[in-house]
């Protein structure tokens, strides 16, 4: 928890001196390269964690693979972070970063599971209905599951709705073993 507190902390930091700057966006596909580089790569995530390599040599290794490709206010970031010791956090303020990002563009991310792949108009459909509810503009990630049978799960901001044939069949294999035999008078 304290860690996520922190890497919040960090985001918002660097969030407000990019609007600040007038750079949001550019930040914004910096810091999905720099979360895209350290995910892809896990030998690099495991060196610039290691608390036995001296930070002047975690801070060389950064620049010479991120500061050709991103802004210099973002290499000038991410060298602070490392400086602080915080590295370990970067995926943690990456994913805040993003979460800022998507709040003051009023963006959702719309999670649409099914167990094949859905029609255009489908998902057309079931992105303007979550926008008419929202009134958000709705970023799509669709996922397909084959043990959900047939239907879809929808997962956006807290909300779960799951109209699947396996999710109705355990709704209903849970009402039968829950209800109790009642004697009728």
């Amino acid at each position: 928890m304290k860690g996520t507190k922190l890497a919040a902390r960090y985001a918002k930091a660097l969030f407000d001196f990019a609007i600040e700057l007038n750079k949001v966006d550019e930040i914004f596909q910096d810091i999905n390269f720099i979360d895209k580089i350290f995910k892809e790569n896990t030998e690099l995530r495991h060196v610039i964690n290691m608390p036995v390599i001296r930070v002047d040599k975690k801070i060389a290794i950064i620049e010479q693979i991120f500061k050709p490709h991103i802004n210099e206010m973002t290499n000038k970031y991410l060298i602070l972070i490392i400086k602080k010791g915080r590295e370990t956090q970067v995926d943690v303020i990456c994913s805040e970063f993003v979460k800022l990002y998507k709040k003051n563009k009023n963006i959702i991310t719309l999670q649409i599971t099914s167990a094949d792949t859905l029609p255009q108009t489908t998902i057309d459909t079931l992105v303007e209905k979550v926008k008419e509810f929202t009134q958000a503009n709705i970023q799509v990630e669709l996922a397909i599951n084959p043990s959900i049978i047939g239907g879809y799960k929808l997962h956006f901001n807290d909300y779960f709705i799951d109209s699947s044939i396996k999710g109705s069949l355990d709704k209903l294999r849970k009402e039968l073993i829950d209800k109790s035999y009642q004697i009728n008078f």
